[in-house]
């Protein structure tokens, strides 16, 4: 009797674990795959805390704030945990309490990545004092830091400290020949300048990410704002190869043909291009308006000219064609 009592009590877990185990099918694999590890090991922290970063990273941040709490139940001497448990809060823009748990994991073990989500806190929060303190602890305890640096040449340019924002993002790359954010930066600021050398860290930066389609974009404007047609055209037709849907680059390519090349159906090609792919590119209507208005067909130039104003009623380039057109009584 006793041995079939426990040969029925074994067979009913064994159903029920697979009972379980088969609802977990239709759930991502990773996700499938960390519920049955803590069903398998219900105590184990480190389960919980994974499972909370995954639900953090899919946007379900009510789930991951009750795995990471379970965590901290379980076992709340581990800082990372109040890493993670920050983050959510910041999700979920209770900042007050994503301070509390930051300070939290500093004061456990020195925590480096508690330093640095703690500096941001304050950087975006215009508390550049504090968020400087913070990086200084930071550095003390850890001279090659990249991530540090990089804070604090953003805290620069948030202060003015062009010079120094400058010093420090090369030091910055420096220690990490890979940050990207870095050599962006850097191009971006150059570009401003209308300084070739920006050139050159965009080109740095594509040898890390090559298919950044906004880094792409970037570079072609910039050869086009410097007078480099003939690579404006090829960056931009290399950004359409990685990106059939970039706009952008299309009414780019329809700028340069319409003012460069006086070549006017060209023009008229690449600026539909633009709007077949974003109907409500005012810019691209006027622009095809324009291309058409040296083609002489003044009816479809007044039809893009109006469409372009239907979208955006402030388009001044819109206006001064529609104007020209009424004084020329065409």
């Amino acid at each position: 009797m006793k041995k079939f009592l426990f040969l029925s009590i074994l067979i009913a877990l064994i159903c029920c674990f697979s009972c379980k185990s088969k609802q977990y099918d239709n759930l991502p694999t990773p996700l499938a795959e960390l519920y049955r590890k803590i069903d398998k090991s219900p105590k184990n922290s480190d389960l919980y805390q994974q499972r909370a970063e995954y639900y953090y990273r899919n946007n379900q941040v009510d789930k991951a704030l009750a795995d990471i709490l379970h965590a901290i139940k379980l076992n709340e001497k581990k800082s990372t945990y109040y890493v993670t448990l920050a983050d959510i809060y910041l999700a979920k823009h209770e900042t007050d309490l994503v301070e509390e748990m930051l300070k939290k994991a500093i004061a456990m073990d020195q925590h480096n990545e508690a330093f640095l989500k703690l500096a941001e806190l304050y950087l975006y929060q215009y508390m550049y004092r504090e968020c400087d303190e913070i990086l200084e602890q930071a550095i003390r305890l850890q001279n090659h830091n990249p991530k540090a640096f990089l804070t604090r040449a953003v805290l620069l340019k948030e202060t003015g400290d062009t010079v120094g924002f400058l010093r420090m993002m090369q030091l910055v790359i420096d220690q990490n020949p890979q940050e990207v954010i870095a050599y962006t930066a850097l191009a971006e600021f150059f570009q401003e300048e209308l300084d070739p050398i920006a050139i050159s860290y965009y080109k740095n930066a594509l040898d890390i990410t090559p298919n950044d389609k906004i880094l792409n974009y970037n570079l072609g404007k910039l050869y086009q704002d410097l007078g480099d047609l003939e690579l404006a055209k090829a960056q931009y037709e290399h950004l359409i190869a990685i990106d059939p849907n970039s706009y952008p680059a299309y009414n780019n390519l329809g700028y340069i043909a319409l003012v460069f090349d006086d070549d006017y159906a060209e023009a008229v090609r690449y600026f539909s291009k633009a709007i077949a792919l974003d109907s409500l590119y005012d810019q691209a209507w006027c622009n095809r308006g324009i291309a058409y208005y040296y083609l002489e067909d003044f009816q479809k130039a007044r039809a893009d000219y109006l469409q372009a104003r239907q979208i955006n009623p402030y388009n001044q380039n819109a206006i001064t064609e529609l104007n020209r057109l009424d004084t020329e009584k065409r």
